[in-house]
């Protein structure tokens, strides 16, 4: 009977073992597999960035309308007149690390990230450049507030933008990331140096203002409406549909979610016909 009982055993643990082991695999490659999938989903968004007319335009666009409100701007006496702008998909385009990223269906990953910025191989926005430029020449201050990280990523963003034709990048005016992403700080920076923030420009809600920061989209799209006469005036928006504070509010915690939960959230928040 003892001999039976122990038979039984090592045949229990065998399949228990063998079970594990054939289990772990198939995990492993649905979570590959929906990282793959998050990562090929950006693919058309990128090619409309890198390749359309259409993107090109609204750029333009954006920094055309920010140019003639930016003329008719004036501030306080004794204030200096200051536009606040984003880097990354504002006035600078990284596309091809996301592109790279997305062919090797790797996500975002901080050193990747920090060996692109390293890399200087941004492109300029279209008509980023001459804005910035007018207003540096107008009377007025370009500050650069980005959540690029001081340290290894300062001095690469510094002479990459200088390569580009921005003009004005100083220890006063680039404004990257030393304590959390939140920009609230280093607005009232700014403002703290005597100057009169007219304008802000960016690709994200929370290149504008901390109201929002780390909410869900119902919040962010709130602003939206109750700030919409800002929004071309105040607040100029640059298209971005790859990445962005929306992502994380399609659902709560969405970047601590395993990548099928995320792509489950983004399916679950598509608003589809009921044919």
């Amino acid at each position: 009977m003892k001999s039976i009982i122990q038979k039984l055993l090592l045949i229990s643990f065998f399949v228990a073992v063998t079970t594990g082991c054939a289990s772990t695999p198939k995990t492993q490659d649905s979570d590959a597999e929906a990282r793959a999938l998050l990562l090929e989903q950006t693919v058309l968004a990128m090619n409309w960035m890198q390749q359309s007319g259409e993107y090109r335009a609204l750029a333009y666009q954006a920094f055309n309308t920010a140019k003639m409100i930016y003329d008719q701007t004036t501030v306080p006496a004794g204030k200096k007149r200051a536009v606040v702008a984003d880097l990354d998909e504002t006035l600078i385009d990284n596309s091809k690390e996301g592109a790279y990223r997305a062919v090797k269906h790797m996500m975002f990953d901080s050193k990747v990230w920090t060996e692109w910025c390293e890399a200087k191989q941004t492109d300029a926005i279209p008509g980023a450049v001459d804005f910035a430029n007018y207003v540096n020449s107008h009377n007025g201050t370009m500050f650069f507030v980005s959540n690029r990280k001081t340290g290894a990523e300062y001095q690469p963003t510094v002479d990459n933008l200088k390569a580009l034709g921005f003009k004005n990048v100083t220890d006063e005016t680039m404004l990257l990331k030393d304590k959390g992403s939140n920009k609230t700080e280093r607005f009232q920076k700014i403002r703290d140096m005597g100057y009169e923030i007219v304008m802000y420009l960016g690709d994200n809600m929370d290149d504008f203002t901390g109201d929002v920061y780390g909410k869900q989209n119902a919040d962010r799209r709130a602003f939206a409406d109750s700030n919409k006469n800002d929004f071309g005036v105040k607040y100029i928006v640059l298209p971005n549909p790859i990445y962005g504070g929306f992502e994380g509010g399609l659902g709560q915690d969405y970047f601590k979610k395993t990548p099928e939960e995320q792509v489950k959230i983004r399916k679950d928040n598509l608003k589809i016909w009921k044919r």
